[in-house]
């Protein structure tokens, strides 16, 4: 058998990856799963073939697979084959146990196992009842459970998606006061609604689901995108960012395809450019502030270059703000900072009502994101992303009361990210970030009075023409 399935993998490998691609997505804070023993993958089920790419997601671990008895009794030779790589026959007419205690001995000894918690093939794109054989396997061995929802596109020319989330371990449903029956329940209940919530993160996340094809943005041009590409490795290079993730939702935040509001703290002038960084594959906007680009024509040429909307901060800019309502209708991600102005305390400065109005009205996702840096080279940067927030979309103006609450929750969040960006930094780092933010709160007022001299300057202009004329 030994032979036999080591021909068959052989074989196979380079078949399986022409036919049979697959694009990974992981739904959990690491995409490096720190757990190195056993796990029991649980997939939903779309069709005979799951079973070649759910080997694919996970390599390096060979996985046991449980399949019911009309498919491994189906004729001799495929018995023969199935049995060579490791399936386990599962009578499901009788309802033994036989499949179970041979899958909980398997992970016992260190072996991985695949099963189908459906245990038959979904006809209507929705998830089926789950059986218990996976929690009974977990319960009874110790080890965690993967749950992975994967959209079933499977063939020649098709990308199969795979969603893998965090893994669910038992040990919180080993009560002493509940039965196994009532601790297997429970945790069915929890993988099902966790390989749903992934289910549904592809829906609203992905235009395949509705099969359509990602939006080409008009903004993305040739300049657009030669700046983006070749500051990317710069960045890398140069700036050492590392991503903290609040959840393992909060990383699909990078997948997302659809529009969206990226909401972050605002420090110094290049928080813009780190965002593109960020969300490099979403090709967003951003909001920025006429009179900062009007310092300096060079930057003022970049930032329109990278497709920024100009807002003009002395008053109510309604062009500015028509055109990101444009954006949204577009889903176009765009990147907002609504402190309004750069800040270098402790502490957030109260926010603006601006983004969560746009939220409100257009009933768009925000993507929270706290900037944790120094800005300076080769000093690690820390973003910190934390899970999309959705606002019930109001038909109208959204009333006060409605804005107020949505800006405090987003305050709060944008708070809660800043401490998970302390508490995954060193106290050194943190001391350096300290330091870095302190003397540029000491450039603040020299800028601030280059911006004044500008304003009056183009005032005292503005008087002269008035009295030539």
């Amino acid at each position: 058998m030994f032979l036999v399935r080591w021909f068959l993998i052989i074989t196979s490998i380079i078949p399986a990856l022409l036919f049979f691609g697959i694009k990974r997505y992981f739904l959990r804070a690491k995409k490096k799963l720190d757990y190195k023993g056993p796990i029991i993958a649980a997939l939903n089920h779309t069709s005979f073939l799951d079973y070649v790419c759910a080997l694919l997601a996970f390599p390096g671990r060979r996985m046991f697979v449980l399949v019911s008895a009309k498919f491994y009794d189906f004729n001799p030779v495929l018995t023969f084959l199935v049995k060579a790589m490791g399936v386990i026959r599962v009578d499901a007419v009788s309802g033994n146990m036989d499949a179970v205690n041979k899958a909980i001995k398997l992970l016992k000894d260190g072996k991985n196992i695949l099963i189908f918690p459906e245990g038959h093939i979904e006809t209507e794109g929705t998830l089926l009842e789950f059986g218990q054989a996976a929690a009974l396997m977990s319960l009874g061995s110790g080890a965690p459970i993967i749950p992975v929802y994967h959209n079933g596109k499977i063939g020649p020319g098709k990308r199969d998606k795979m969603f893998i989330g965090e893994p669910i371990f038992p040990d919180n449903y080993l009560i002493n006061e509940e039965t196994l029956q009532d601790q297997a329940e429970s945790l069915t209940k929890d993988l099902k609604d966790t390989i749903e919530k992934y289910r549904r993160f592809y829906l609203d996340n992905f235009y395949e689901a509705e099969g359509k094809k990602p939006k080409k943005h008009k903004h993305s041009d040739f300049l657009y995108n030669f700046v983006k590409i070749t500051a990317y490795p710069a960045i890398w290079a140069f700036m050492h960012p590392k991503f903290v993730f609040e959840n393992g939702m909060a990383r699909g935040t990078l997948y997302r395809q659809k529009g969206m509001l990226i909401v972050s703290n605002h420090s110094w002038w290049i928080d813009a450019p780190f965002m593109y960084y960020v969300f490099f594959k979403l090709s967003p906007r951003c909001i920025a502030a006429r009179d900062v680009a009007n310092i300096n024509k060079s930057w003022g040429f970049f930032e329109k270059t990278m497709g920024c909307i100009m807002l003009d901060r002395s008053g109510f800019d309604w062009g500015a703000i028509r055109t990101c309502i444009d954006c949204l209708k577009d889903d176009v991600p765009l990147v907002v900072f609504p402190e309004g102005h750069m800040n270098y305390d402790d502490k957030l400065l109260p926010f603006m009502n601006g983004a969560v109005m746009m939220a409100l009205m257009m009933g768009v996702p925000v993507a929270p994101v706290y900037m944790h840096t120094t800005y300076k080279e080769f000093k690690k940067q820390v973003y910190v992303i934390g899970e999309l927030i959705r606002f019930d979309r109001t038909s109208q103006m959204p009333d006060n009361n409605s804005v107020n609450l949505a800006n405090e929750l987003l305050y709060n969040k944008l708070t809660e990210l800043r401490q998970i960006a302390i508490r995954e930094s060193s106290p050194k780092f943190n001391r350096e970030v300290a330091e870095a933010r302190k003397q540029m709160k000491a450039n603040l007022e020299r800028v601030n009075l280059q911006i004044k001299e500008a304003a009056e300057k183009k005032a005292r202009k503005a008087a002269g023409g008035d009295k030539d004329a």
